[in-house]
């Protein structure tokens, strides 16, 4: 079941990782021109929906003839070009702004004397005459993909897509461990579940079988035992984790679902990863045995 949920949760997650991206695509917006593109009639959008940087200097004569609010915007990238603009509210000067509006054909007329900041050098700038642009009630801003936001979503779906390659459930080490955790004295036990091998009983990982560990006395110092155990029938004889040699490695179980502490213990006759209810019960059982950190 696990690895049908998790292809299925990897591609909901890179749609969503694809919102913040598609999403903003799907946003209209206006052609970035110039005033020189405009004299030259090269603009392509349809509508004439263009979007202008450059100096606003407000008219106080109108250019057309009809009362209105109209200011003089000055190409930015050239100086001597400018187009009159009209807006539905008074226009302030702005030395560099960017504006969005509709190109609409028009008689223009400015015979005021331009401040000498709307000029080169004192030579005023050339204007369209036969065009003007009326200015959106706000202005569109430029495009902006937010692609940081789908970074999460992708390492997500991509670790889940390699879990269900590999197999959940998954196996990682850690170094946090439960610093007030104390070893397991001895007649002290611990229910666990556990895949892999004890002694002659094996049981998978993905469907774990039932153990318990418990502690008792030995001729050297406390022995650590696990007996595995079983729906019906006597229970295996309890085994003992130790020997001439004894690895042990804490970490978690990653499974779909859930996170689960885990250890692993490697001996002569257990090669298991345990999995514990809670986090101290795992180190005070690793508090007994040598485990990489």
């Amino acid at each position: 079941m696990g690895r049908a949920i998790a292809p299925l949760l990897a591609v909901g997650l890179l749609v969503l990782a694809a919102m913040p991206v598609v999403l903003p695509l799907l946003e209209p917006q206006p052609e970035d021109a110039t005033v020189q593109q405009i004299f030259d009639g090269t603009t392509t959008h349809p509508e004439g929906w263009l979007r202008l940087r450059g100096r606003i200097t407000p008219l106080a004569e109108t250019p057309t003839g009809e009362r209105g609010s109209f200011a003089l915007l000055t190409d930015e990238e050239n100086p001597l070009r400018a187009i009159v603009v009209e807006a539905s509210s008074d226009l302030e000067a702005a030395d560099r702004t960017a504006i969005t509006g509709t190109l609409t054909a028009g008689s223009v007329v400015v015979a005021e004397e331009l401040p000498i900041e709307a000029t080169v050098a004192g030579t005023p700038p050339r204007i369209v005459s036969d065009q003007l642009v009326v200015l959106d009630p706000a202005t569109t801003a430029t495009r902006s993909v937010p692609w940081p936001l789908a970074i999460p979503p992708v390492l997500l779906a991509a670790i889940l897509l390699i879990g269900a390659r590999a197999g959940y459930p998954i196996f990682r080490p850690t170094a946090e461990i439960d610093v007030l955790a104390n070893p397991l004295a001895p007649g002290e036990r611990i229910p666990t579940a556990y895949g892999g091998r004890i002694g002659p009983t094996e049981a998978d990982l993905a469907d774990p079988g039932g153990a318990l560990l418990l502690v008792r006395r030995g001729p050297k110092g406390n022995l650590l035992t696990a007996q595995p155990l079983t729906d019906g029938g006597p229970a295996p004889s309890p085994v003992t984790i130790g020997g001439s040699w004894t690895s042990g490695r804490i970490g978690s179980v990653f499974t779909v679902r859930e996170t689960v502490a885990a250890l692993r213990l490697r001996s002569e006759l257990v090669d298991a990863i345990f999995l514990f209810a809670r986090t101290a019960e795992r180190d005070r059982v690793a508090a007994l045995v040598a485990v990489d950190r």
